[in-house]
């Protein structure tokens, strides 16, 4: 994977930013419309039926559903902006955007395609992608539902209750445009494995299609969806919906015939390739949940005084566990935005298939997710009782990133398997010789972060050398702590690349000594560090903090967002009386 390219003269902000200002500007101006603010009035049934018709709103103004899909700059940034100003419409925008359209424009024809993207288009039907299964969960390449030749088409079932199609959100009765996963039983009784089928699963009316069931789901309180259980009894599709990739053929009477080995073997990785546009697209926009989260609870820690003693009152911001945990936060995520990046700008024009492709976006996943959760914990928690409120968003962002992390699955399983492959891939990678290095030196921490790469990938090789589950269970802790350690040392050779900001600077110097500090006892028990070097560490971590307070007004610039928008009454100057304006506003979410 590389991601070590880089442009010379960006800005802090165009380094921070992935794609076009104009458009964020404009994705800014659509999402806070308040004509869609969510009210305390609202029921959870109305604030559904708002979210959708909210997405109509936002494909009306920034035009085809299918163009932005396949921009990808574009999809990231709707989806980075709807997580910090919108929170409800991220489960519809994955659907609509990125799964059922993206699928539509890259695996089939473009007449093929053409009724149903006609409709996603313009949002006259919604569209989502029904792949997980009650029994296979997110486990996809053992789903159930099946797919048979009728003489001009195809018949999808569900063979039993395990098979029913779980958690898509399409409970809302409105007209969709789905993207079916199901296994293809041809004429000839071969499971030819998962393929994709285009359905319409709800008519113009809302009413399901002949031969579908669709049942709600209760009530979930993190994210605001129409979750609902699907199953099939004859549901029939039109020959031309099978996404084919061009990968086969199926002649008249319903025998498959692949194009060649390759073909075959590449089969799952397409028709699953989008959902690896979607784990960057979630895994950019819960990075875009915590800058906001950090920049609300930094700029309010700026202002809050806190009287400790009748005759001391600091700054909120100067109390060590606030600032020294908001602060450490703001780094990782900073680290994590210009690695997240680096991925979205490899991923264009790149093969989707190709396991170079999948891995990176699966290390990324795994990397930048749960930090993201994290850091919007944190900053919700530091500030008290204002975070509780959703008026001060944070509290909002919780939802979304408990959502994108367990969307398909604990995101700890594609960190283990991605790190499973990085075991094999760097097998035979000299490691390097072990010496005490000097944690105040940064070329020293660089090789301490490569260190630590290397020794995990030879300390995991006898578990893949040994057959059976119990190994493949006993390697998963070293694949997991092999996946974070890699995408570490990405991201901290790309700040490295980017020392002409004193800002990255900044961050990348607590980055690094907040990381070595965290893992200090593995290196010490590794004879990489020793107790003067782990207490070197810990005094240039103190040092490098109050560097990053001192940029910190300029990083927080940098990230372009706007107090008016986000409306957070902690962002204001004189909090009762921005308080007094909310609740007199009752326009305002």
């Amino acid at each position: 994977m590389d991601t070590h390219g880089r442009k010379e003269g960006k800005s802090l902000a165009e380094l921070l930013r992935h794609g076009d200002l104009a458009f964020d500007q404009q994705l800014q101006k659509v999402l806070s419309n308040p004509d869609y603010f969510v009210t305390e009035q609202q029921s959870q049934a109305e604030r559904r039926q708002n979210a959708y018709d909210q997405l109509r709103y936002l494909v009306q103004e920034i035009g085809s559903t299918s163009d932005v899909a396949t921009r990808l700059p574009q999809l990231f940034a709707v989806f980075d902006w709807a997580a910090v100003l919108a929170t409800d419409l991220i489960p519809l925008i994955s659907g609509h955007y990125n799964l059922a359209s993206g699928s539509l424009a890259t695996l089939t024809d473009s007449d093929s395609a053409a009724p149903y993207l006609e409709d996603l288009d313009d949002a006259s039907a919604i569209g989502v992608m029904l792949l997980t299964e009650y029994g296979c969960g997110s486990n996809i390449q053992f789903m159930q539902t099946r797919a048979t030749w009728d003489g001009d088409g195809f018949v999808i079932n569900t063979p039993n209750p395990r098979a029913r199609k779980f958690m898509p959100s399409v409970g809302i009765p409105v007209s969709r445009v789905c993207v079916v996963g199901a296994r293809y039983i041809d004429a000839a009784g071969v499971d030819q494995g998962v393929h994709l089928f285009t359905a319409r699963l709800r008519g113009a009316d809302g009413e399901p299609a002949p031969g579908v069931t669709i049942t709600q789901l209760d009530h979930q309180p993190l994210v605001i969806m129409d979750n609902s259980v699907i199953s099939f009894d004859n549901l029939r599709v039109e020959r031309s919906a099978w996404l084919s990739n061009d990968l086969a053929t199926i002649d008249d009477d319903g025998v498959l015939t692949w194009h060649d080995e390759t073909s075959r073997k590449r089969a799952f990785a397409s028709a699953i390739s989008q959902l690896t546009v979607g784990r960057l697209a979630l895994s950019s926009c819960l990075n875009a949940s915590a800058r906001a989260a950090l920049y609300i609870a930094l700029r309010y820690a700026s202002k809050r005084v806190v009287p400790l003693t009748p005759f001391d009152s600091p700054l909120m911001a100067d109390i060590p566990h606030v600032r020294d945990t908001l602060l450490t936060d703001l780094a990782g995520t900073v680290a994590r935005t210009i690695y997240g990046n680096a991925i979205k700008t490899s991923l264009a024009g790149s093969d989707l298939t190709s396991r170079d492709t999948v891995v990176s976006v699966m290390l990324a996943k795994h990397y930048i997710q749960p930090h993201a959760l994290q850091s919007v914990t944190n900053s919700r928690l530091k500030m008290a009782a204002q975070g509780m409120f959703s008026a001060n968003r944070v509290a909002d962002y919780l939802g979304v990133c408990h959502a994108a992390i367990t969307g398909e699955g604990d995101c700890h399983v594609l960190g283990s398997v991605a790190g499973r492959v990085l075991a094999k891939h760097l097998a035979g990678k000299p490691v390097p010789e072990v010496r005490v290095h000097d944690g105040a030196d940064p070329g020293d921490r660089m090789s301490l972060f490569s260190a630590r790469t290397l020794t995990i990938v030879e300390e995991a090789q006898h578990y893949l050398t040994t057959p059976g589950l119990d190994a493949r269970l006993a390697i998963i802790p070293e694949a997991l702590e092999l996946a974070e350690a890699y995408s570490a040392e990405e991201a901290l050779q790309l700040l490295h690349q980017y020392s002409d900001h004193p800002e990255i600077i900044a961050v990348r110097d607590v980055f690094a000594l907040s990381y070595l500090d965290q893992h200090a006892t593995w290196y010490l028990t590794r004879g990489l560090l020793d107790i003067d070097a782990v207490k070197t560490i810990k005094q240039q971590l103190r040092l490098a903090l109050d560097n990053l307070a001192d940029n910190l007004p300029t990083l927080l610039d940098a990230f372009g967002l706007d107090d008016e928008i986000l409306g957070a009454p902690v962002l204001s100057d004189d909090l009762p009386a921005a308080w007094v304006s909310r609740i007199n506003d009752r326009r305002r979410p």
